[in-house]
Formats: structure tokens, C-alpha cells, sequence
């Protein structure tokens, strides 16, 4: 009785040792070492994987006001707005990039109890990538 509980204990932990590993979520200072945050964020949510990663945040600022931001911050420092545009729900979708990895700012409405949400993407850059190419919007 007693082999067979120690055959059963082995077979147990070659099982969970052979069983599908969760992907590795990319880490903020990869994918979006610069994040600039909107006017007083509260944290919503993080999803990605191990090349690229998003953070929802939500702030208290109208949607208009929270585009207004992010476009004038894009013309600071070393940043630089590649492409804007309104996708098909009528969020805003701002591309930049900055001496680093692109990022995505989708900014729109808040369903309920106002303010604005705000999807913040990145990517992990490879060592090819981050040889002065450029990032494809």
C-alpha cells in the first residue's frame, strides 16, 4: 500500500512539473518605462503578455481635457505625437514615442460615473528594435 501512495505522490508531481507555465507578463519598466499618467489616476486593470502591455487607469477629467493633456505633453521633452485618430466606438487613439519603447494612449468616456478611462500600451523593444529604428505605427 504504501508504494504504491509514493508511485501515486511521484506521478502527482511529474503532472503539475509538465503542465502548461502562464505566459510572462511584460514588465512595466519594459514595455512603458515613461508612462505618463493623466490628471489624478486611479488604477483600473493590467493585461499583456511578454511583448507588450496595458494599463487601464481612470481619471476624474473629461475626455476632451484628458486629450488635451496627452497632446501637449507630446510636444515636450523628447516625445513626439506620430499619429492621431478616432477609432470606431469614438475614443481617441493618440500614437507616440519617445527615446524608448511606442506607446498608445486610448482615451474615452468612462461608462458610468463620469471621467475618462484611459488605455495605456506599450511594447518590449528587442535589442534589433532599439538600434535607432523606428517604431511602425
Amino acid at each position: 500500500m504504501i508504494p504504491s501512495k509514493i508511485r501515486w505522490l511521484v506521478l502527482c508531481v511529474a503532472l503539475a512539473a509538465c503542465r502548461d507555465k502562464a505566459p510572462k507578463m511584460a514588465q512595466l519598466h519594459e514595455a512603458l518605462p515613461n508612462v505618463p499618467l493623466p490628471p489624478s489616476p486611479q488604477f483600473v486593470s493590467r493585461s499583456g503578455g511578454p511583448d507588450a502591455l496595458q494599463v487601464t487607469v481612470r481619471s476624474p477629467a473629461g475626455a476632451d481635457a484628458v486629450a488635451a493633456y496627452y497632446r501637449a505633453l507630446f510636444k515636450t521633452g523628447n516625445w513626439k505625437l506620430e499619429n492621431e485618430a478616432k477609432d470606431a466606438e469614438g475614443a481617441t487613439v493618440l500614437f507616440a514615442h519617445q527615446n524608448g519603447p511606442p506607446l498608445w494612449v486610448r482615451i474615452m468616456p468612462a461608462p458610468a460615473g463620469g471621467g475618462t478611462l484611459v488605455e495605456l500600451s506599450g511594447a518590449v523593444l528587442s535589442a534589433a528594435d532599439s538600434g535607432g529604428k523606428k517604431p511602425a505605427s
